[in-house]
């Protein structure tokens, strides 16, 4: 018992260990992918965003390069040039007929919503439908215009409402006019509503899956204060991404990435400078889907590894199971018949009962006629032969009806899955095979035995002592028979 007890407790500790190391191998190997996941999904999304701000500002830039260059070409324009050096010397309307008409033939030709030239000398806002007013520095619409001026910059692009039409948020390029001496004639420009361009950006944001937003740099001060979804103030940009540490902008020709958690969730920043327009991009990835994908991917690993931690340990239970059946019954046959021994059957019999719930259960016990005898005539040696020889007809007699073992000594034991009548005539059977052998006469033997329909409402013992008794009155009967237990009397049938 000791040593099934230690086998037991060795095996146990043995499939725990194995249970553990695989939990650490899954636990080490998920960690492993989801860290690696982790890392190339964050490569992954700079590479996005990074080629994202490097497309989006090449695209920016190609958009308002065009403005820039007609803003130039007319700046330069010697009529322009010209008609501006002559203006305070002339009343006559068709003289400003030519104006308005130069101004309209670039708005018609490249779609601009307006197209603008003031003069310094007389301080008249001219467009193409006309003169709109004469600037004042105590004019909020005009502080731009003094405000470039001072700044000393050849063009500046600017977010202004637009007077000239219904205030409407517009893109403005300005451009200095000069004559050749460099005395400054005025400024000329375009116009551009922003919806153009922010319709274009929207684009890539919902391509992308990105935030888009525009810093002017340039410093030139202008009558709007607001936003748009797309240009923004500086100060407007740490409250519009979520991040509570500064964010850095800078002239650098190379764009810089950011990274910040906002909310539980990751985010990538990339800020770049575009000289050539004066303005800040800055592109915002949000890892939300990434992050979600993440997680899912976690909860499918962990999902995995309980699946494949309950079949480990399923199986490991069923061998356990097995392996502690196959001690428990290797420890408790008996050795010379090779059936199972009193403790066994024992054990044994109870499920076998239940599970025969609708089949009508018989209980035998015989031993052998004069075992003694043959034991003291022939040796035990010889004895031992009769018992393997008798013990090995009964398993075949059983077929897979029952269940069989040896009491003890020259007694046998068993129960099958019929009733008094079938049973017997089994028993008749296994006595005309033993008492029927030619090779040997000393091997033709008889048995004695009693037998007892089994009452599943009476205890094992009971009904073991009832087929005790049956094979008492064999024996007293003659030998060589089978007695079926009554509770009045007993019957007794001989081969």
């Amino acid at each position: 018992m000791k040593k099934l007890f230690r086998l037991k407790h060795i095996f146990l500790f043995s499939n725990l260990a194995v249970v553990l190391f695989i939990i650490s191998g899954f636990v080490c190997v998920v960690y492993k992918d989801t860290r690696s996941y982790q890392d190339l999904a964050e490569q992954h999304l700079k590479n996005i965003v990074t080629l994202a701000d490097l497309n989006i500002e090449k695209f920016i830039e190609n958009t308002m390069s065009r403005p820039v260059t007609v803003s130039k070409t007319m700046a330069n324009d010697s009529f322009l040039k010209s008609w501006m050096q002559q203006e305070s010397g002339h009343t006559d309307k068709a003289y400003f007929e030519k104006l308005y008409n130069y101004l309209d033939a670039y708005r018609e030709k490249y779609g601009y919503s307006t197209v603008f030239c003031i003069s310094e000398a007389t301080g008249r806002y001219y467009y193409q439908d006309g003169l709109n007013k004469t600037i004042s520095r105590t004019d909020p619409h005009d502080i731009w215009y003094y405000s470039f001026i001072k700044s000393g910059q050849e063009y500046d692009l600017e977010v202004d409402t637009s007077e000239e039409n219904n205030d409407r948020i517009t893109i403005f390029v300005n451009f200095r006019v000069e004559n050749a001496d460099g005395r400054l004639l005025g400024v000329i420009g375009v116009g551009l509503q922003v919806n153009f361009l922010e319709n274009l950006i929207r684009f890539y944001e919902d391509d992308y899956g990105l935030s888009i937003y525009i810093i002017n740099s340039s410093n030139v001060q202008t009558s709007f204060t607001g936003k748009t979804d797309n240009f923004i103030g500086g100060e407007e940009l740490q409250k519009l991404v979520g991040n509570t540490n500064p964010i850095q902008l800078d002239k650098s020709e190379k764009a810089r990435v950011q990274w910040f958690t906002v909310d539980g969730s990751l985010k990538c920043l990339i800020t770049s400078y575009n000289k050539t327009l004066g303005w800040y991009l800055i592109v915002e990835k949000d890892t939300a889907t990434i992050s979600n994908t993440f997680r899912e991917r976690i909860r499918k690993n962990i999902l995995f590894m309980l699946i494949t931690l309950a079949a480990c340990i399923t199986v490991i239970t069923f061998i356990f199971i097995n392996y502690n059946q196959m001690i428990v019954i290797s420890e408790n046959k008996d050795e010379v018949t090779g059936l199972p021994n009193r403790k066994l059957f024992l054990k044994l019999l109870p499920p076998f009962i239940r599970k025969q719930k609708k089949q009508p259960l018989s209980l035998f016990m015989f031993d052998i006629d004069n075992f003694k005898t043959i034991n003291d005539t022939y040796g035990h040696m010889f004895g031992n032969e009769i018992l393997k020889m008798t013990g090995k007809a009964l398993t075949s007699i059983m077929e897979d009806d029952g269940l069989a073992a040896r009491w003890g000594g020259d007694e046998f034991i068993g129960v099958m899955a019929l009733d008094c009548r079938e049973a017997e005539k089994r028993l008749g059977r296994l006595q005309n095979e033993l008492n029927s052998r030619t090779d040997d006469k000393r091997r033709n033997i008889t048995f004695s035995a009693g037998l007892v329909p089994v009452n599943r409402k009476q205890g094992i013992d009971q009904t073991v002592g009832e087929a005790d008794a049956a094979l008492y009155c064999s024996k007293q009967n003659g030998r060589c028979r089978t007695t079926v237990y009554t509770p009045d009397a007993e019957t007794g049938s001989q081969p």
